[in-house]
């Protein structure tokens, strides 16, 4: 891994602690007692463990463990399912109902347990989970990370959004949004997730100075619906005529503000900017009850982590990266070290309609 991709990641992360999330320190989310380098140098001597062919030829079985089940996570198992095909491997993907890291890890567990060849994890809890992830790792199975990363455990690579760049590409969205500043309050699962909280630092650092407010730290609704709906309630009632703007920082959260501001009738007056195409998001565009949404790619994410796996089983992890690396450049996304960048596209009310068609012709409702 080289080392400025590791670097923006914990300039991030302590950047948000900075601006008092509901995080302690630093301290709390990453271990201090390593510096940048000791982790990379970790993480090169566990890749160079896979640098020989685990299974050059045989059945494969693979698992993908997302964050939760909610339907951006459709998308990810149409790519997986495409791609399995078209190696001839195993795979599936599961997740915890509710965005708990207990469960997750016991999925994770259960998974080593079975003797899959190769495991890709969505992580709830950044650095909590990395001790989970190195278990694997010692155990010679492959583990990949994707939309959501584990930066200072000994994964072998992340494939997923720059999160902390997609929340600059959102903010710069705001302050097109809000010319004269403004008073936003966020909505989130929970700030224990990398992803989470790139997401939102991005977006803080990117409306500096343009006199666009966060009136408070984000709602956190641990990837339950129906919380989601009860904060933004909450935002309206606590915050009033104030509140003129509304981020949903996961993909569920822009149907529930969606559906609060309209049930209050202050669509007029509430701009909302959202992460991801959930089903409902993307319909709410193209009514014009969505202002802006930043979509990743999970279904690529699906496919490229799945043949990630593929390869580092029947060539190693050296030869996989490059092997994989056609494919990722074909895609127009970014690889750094083993850092692959799938971006993000900006979805407004104007090209929603494109988009969804692109969408359908994959065989995909949410992305």
């Amino acid at each position: 891994m080289k080392s400025s991709s590791l670097a923006w990641k914990i300039t991030a992360l302590c950047a948000t602690v900075a601006i008092s999330l509901p995080l302690a320190s630093c301290k709390n989310n990453v271990d201090q007692s390593k510096t940048a380098a000791q982790i990379a140098a970790s993480q090169s001597k566990a890749a160079s463990a896979f640098d020989a062919p685990l299974k050059p030829t045989g059945t494969l079985n693979f698992e993908l463990i997302t964050n939760g089940i909610v339907p951006f996570w459709s998308a990810l198992g149409k790519g997986m399912d495409d791609m399995k095909a078209q190696l001839g491997c195993n795979a599936k993907w599961l997740g915890p109902q509710n965005a708990d890291n207990n469960s997750q890890k016991q999925i994770f567990e259960d998974a080593i347990a079975s003797n899959v060849n190769g495991i890709g994890v969505s992580v709830i809890q950044a650095d909590a989970f990395a001790p989970v992830i190195n278990s694997a790792i010692r155990k010679g199975i492959p583990v990949v990370t994707f939309d959501s990363d584990s930066p200072t455990s000994d994964r072998l690579a992340y494939i997923g959004t720059n999160n902390y760049n997609a929340g600059i590409v959102a903010g710069e969205q705001a302050i097109k949004l809000f010319p004269n500043g403004g008073n936003l309050v966020a909505f989130v699962g929970n700030m224990s997730a990398q992803n989470a909280r790139d997401r939102y630092q991005g977006f803080l650092d990117a409306v500096k100075g343009h006199n666009i407010n966060m009136l408070q730290d984000p709602y956190v609704d641990n990837k339950d619906a129906g919380k989601a709906r009860n904060n933004v309630a909450d935002a309206i009632t606590k915050y009033g005529d104030k509140i003129n703007g509304m981020v949903g920082l996961y993909s569920y959260d822009g149907p529930a503000i969606v559906d609060e501001v309209v049930n209050e009738n202050l669509r007029s007056k509430i701009k909302i900017i959202c992460f991801d195409g959930d089903p409902m998001t993307l319909k709410n565009l193209q009514k014009g009850l969505v202002d802006v949404t930043v979509v990743q790619q999970p279904y690529e994410e699906g496919r490229i982590a799945t043949k990630l796996l593929y390869l580092i089983n029947r060539e190693g992890f050296k030869k996989a990266m490059q092997d994989i690396k056609p494919m990722v450049d074909k895609l127009g996304m970014k690889m750094d070290g083993n850092i692959i960048d799938t971006g993000v596209k900006v979805i407004t009310p104007a090209n929603a309609n494109e988009f969804i068609q692109k969408l359908h012709a994959l065989g995909l409702t949410t992305t």
